[in-house]
């Protein structure tokens, strides 16, 4: 009886430990970095920020960090090929998903964020606005 007892002490400590690892995300066909120098951010976007020819987005991580991401090209059009809505091509009319007239980003915006350790692959960002 006594171990038995203590068997299962041992199970119930270890039940807040089930389940709690993060989970992988499956990488979608639009990102073509190697899986191997490739990582992501997943979580609610903070901030969001357009200067000139560049674009700033702050975001509070699921794994509980604060992370920072500033792109730039030649043009908004190329911008916008780093852009998906859900997985989807972004188009420039999806904006509204995510902003007010005002360009103030509407609350509870996701996104992923895939980050490649290559030079030639820029980060791709995947919106996930609220419904």
């Amino acid at each position: 009886m006594r171990n038995i007892r203590f068997i299962l002490i041992l199970c119930a400590l270890s039940l807040p430990s089930i389940g709690t690892e993060a989970q992988r995300l499956a990488v979608p066909d639009y990102v073509t970095c190697d899986r191997n120098k490739l990582t992501s951010w997943q979580g609610r976007v903070s901030k969001l920020k357009q200067v000139d020819g560049s674009f700033e987005l702050w975001m509070e991580t699921d794994d509980g960090t604060s992370e920072h991401l500033k792109l730039s090209m030649p043009s908004w059009s190329d911008l916008l090929e780093q852009f998906r809505l859900w997985g989807d091509v972004f188009h420039a009319s999806d904006w509204e998903k995510l902003v007010d007239p005002e360009a103030h980003l509407w609350p509870g915006v996701r996104a992923v964020i895939w980050l490649c350790d290559e030079e030639d692959h820029q980060p791709m960002i995947n919106w996930q606005p609220s419904s």
